[in-house]
């Protein structure tokens, strides 16, 4: 399943090739996820080309297509071409089949997409060289519970979720954490996704006398929620987490008030650490994508550990703080990224906008 391409910078062909250290990259070049994977090529593509490492560097393309059967021949193609380290992963099925195939090759892993914990969990009793720089999914309900135990102090407020795993996970988790804080909700209730209309949960909320209201759900429920709200003259503030950064894109975000909360990762291109990227990207005329900056960081942090050895590669991700487009980067001692992506954003004038610190957080 090698997909076939090598990209060589830094020396000329005819150099020894011993000195040509190889990155993987197990991305699923085909299936649903394929755009997502071309866009990470390329920011991974201009990240080698960029940064023009010391000696040569070669990247090795695998096609994983985000299935287990497909990602297991991915991950042999990539240990039988001689890689000294492996990105990519945007899929959980890849990360463990390359976890469990090059487990006895000691090569570090990145993983740049993926978000299981479980990987993370089994790291040290299955002996893989995993580092997960992508975020956990309860990085988001931590940052959720930090920001809105100190806006929401004294106010009550209530939880809704829409009964998928997901929601269900996202609202127990954020419930946990604001129980632990002391600020347990008022009121607490779920619906069916996907429907015309919430007005009956509106009217339970209004009911309930809150003031504030969490939505573990998708940017579309949002959407009719605060329509509904809107045709009973309710008035909530309203939070969510990373499902609602698809507002923007959506048909039916005219509805959304101005206020709305929203603990998401910020995109990258407001970031001030990619301008330079951000800019070359526009040079080149490339659509500054999430994913572009993601396989450009992904390769800056390969790169910079990159080391004779797989051991003093590992070692060199365990003990560095990597400076990347998207921010520091730093691991700890379970390959976990320390550093929380997400932050409290709000809506306004149909955009995304970073949320200013209550005046408590802002005294701390």
């Amino acid at each position: 399943m090698l997909f076939g391409l090598t990209l060589a910078t830094g020396v000329s062909h005819a150099a020894d090739q011993q000195n040509i250290q190889r990155i993987g990259l197990s991305l699923p070049m085909t299936g649903t996820a394929s755009l997502l994977a071309g866009q990470f090529l390329q920011g991974a593509r201009l990240a080698v080309e960029e940064l023009k490492p010391g000696g040569a560097v070669e990247l090795v393309v695998a096609d994983d297509g985000c299935d287990t059967a497909i990602a297991e021949l991915a991950a042999a193609d990539l240990k039988n071409a001689g890689i000294a380290i492996a990105t990519g992963y945007l899929c959980n099925e890849a990360a463990f089949a390359a976890v469990r195939g090059m487990r006895s090759t000691g090569i570090a892993i990145l993983v740049a997409g993926a978000r299981s914990e479980r990987l993370l969990k089994d790291r040290g009793r299955e002996n893989w060289n995993v580092w997960r720089m992508s975020p956990a999914d309860r990085d988001a309900a931590a940052l959720a519970a930090q920001r809105l135990s100190a806006r929401w102090r004294g106010r009550p407020w209530a939880i809704v979720d829409d009964g998928t795993a997901y929601g269900r996970t996202f609202a127990d988790e954020f419930r946990a954490m604001m129980e632990e804080a002391g600020q347990p909700p008022q009121f607490a209730d779920n619906f069916r996704p996907a429907q015309s209309t919430q007005s009956g949960l509106v009217r339970r909320l209004r009911s309930s006398g809150v003031t504030a209201v969490f939505i573990a759900a998708s940017a579309e429920d949002l959407a009719v929620i605060a329509g509904n709200m809107r045709q009973a003259e309710a008035s909530f503030e309203l939070a969510g987490g990373p499902t609602f950064d698809l507002l923007p894109w959506i048909e039916q975000a005219k509805d959304i008030p101005d206020g709305l909360l929203a603990v998401i990762e910020p995109q990258p291109v407001t970031l001030s650490q990619a301008r330079e990227l951000t800019e070359k990207l526009a040079e080149r005329e490339i659509e500054p994508e999430s994913y572009v900056y993601l396989g450009y960081a992904a390769l800056q942090i390969a790169i910079a550990a990159l080391r004779d050895n797989p051991a003093a590669t590992n070692a060199a991700l365990a003990e560095t703080v990597f400076q990347t487009v998207l921010g520091n980067i730093d691991f700890d001692a379970d390959g976990r990224n320390r550093v929380n992506p997400y932050e409290l954003q709000i809506w306004q004038d149909g955009a995304f906008r970073p949320a200013p610190p209550e005046p408590a957080e802002s005294a701390r």
